[in-house]
């Protein structure tokens, strides 16, 4: 009779495994603006955003993290975006005519208090940017914004379609480790039968040594085989490894939210299952495959810390 093991759920779900590794850039020019986006991800445990971008984009900040976050599940995100807007822009200076004033008594007072002329008065006047501005056209956000994300979305597109593609790279890696524990299992599991009957036939051979020395019923006999037979039995740690297997297999096609999480839970059971089996069976053909399966078990766990 099978175990059944529960796993955590997701709650949003896409067609591909990604991986969290991976790069994208996207170039834009119009007769406005022009425009270079790029965005790298690398593993992390959760989603971290980083933007770099040009001090008038500030504003955007919050729409750029909800399209990456809608998106994106989980990895560290680099965003660089380099903006010009190329449209001819009518620089108006304006002239502070009260601050102007009052500056050149200022220096008129000067002049009498220390007897002396400055020369060329003005000349201190227009180095303070109180007294003449310099004001241009406010940058239109909407048209900016639009043009902005417009090209982002395509730019978070084609980085999920290099980590989809690295995705299922991964994906058949793991397939493949994945069907290697699952032949050890199978063999583990014929081997379960012989390790009482080893057990049984050491005994046997230790008792014609000192059958004649010592006495024993076989009554104690058999309860010691008993008690051997029920602290060696693997039955449930197979049988939950054999729940385990198809699970981690079926969750590799979901692909959900989350999904390099979930699939590194199933993988810390089968762990937990793996090497519970070493220590109860204590027989040097299975310890030999326990070996094996958790060799094959580092490699995949290595791996799922790039998965999505």
């Amino acid at each position: 009779m099978g175990v059944k093991v529960r796993y955590p759920t997701s709650l949003k779900w896409r067609q591909n495994m990604r991986s969290m590794t991976g790069y994208a850039k996207v170039t834009a020019e119009s007769s406005d603006f022009k425009l270079k986006i790029e965005l790298k991800s690398v593993n992390n445990k959760n989603l971290n955003i980083n933007i770099k971008n040009p001090y008038i984009l500030n504003f955007m900040d919050n729409k750029i993290r909800a399209e990456l976050s809608s998106k994106i599940y989980r990895g560290s995100v680099d965003v660089r975006i380099d903006f010009e807007d190329k449209r001819e822009i009518t620089i108006e200076p304006e002239y502070n005519k009260n601050v102007a004033q009052n500056y050149m008594a200022v220096l008129q007072k000067m002049e009498e208090d220390f007897g002396e002329k400055l020369s060329n008065k003005l000349s201190y006047l227009i180095k303070d940017p109180d007294i003449i501005k310099k004001t241009s056209e406010e940058l239109n956000e909407d048209s900016v914004s639009n043009y902005i994300m417009e090209n982002l979305k395509n730019a978070v597109n084609e980085l999920n379609v290099v980590r989809e593609r690295e995705g299922n790279n991964l994906k058949e890696y793991l397939k493949e480790r994945v069907g290697e524990i699952e032949k050890r299992v199978a063999e583990i599991k014929k081997l379960k039968e012989l390790v009482v009957k080893n057990y049984i036939d050491k005994m046997e051979t230790r008792l014609k040594f000192i059958s004649s020395e010592v006495e024993v019923s076989k009554e104690e006999l058999l309860k010691e085989m008993m008690i051997f037979a029920d602290r060696c039995d693997i039955s449930e740690e197979i049988s939950r490894l054999e729940s385990h297997i198809p699970h981690f297999k079926q969750e590799m096609e979901k692909s959900g939210e989350s999904i390099g999480k979930k699939l590194d839970f199933i993988v810390q059971e089968m762990f937990r299952e793996v090497n519970t089996t070493g220590v109860k069976a204590n027989y040097f053909d299975i310890s030999k495959l326990v070996v094996e399966c958790k060799n094959e078990l580092e490699k995949i766990r290595e791996q799922l810390a790039n998965i999505e």
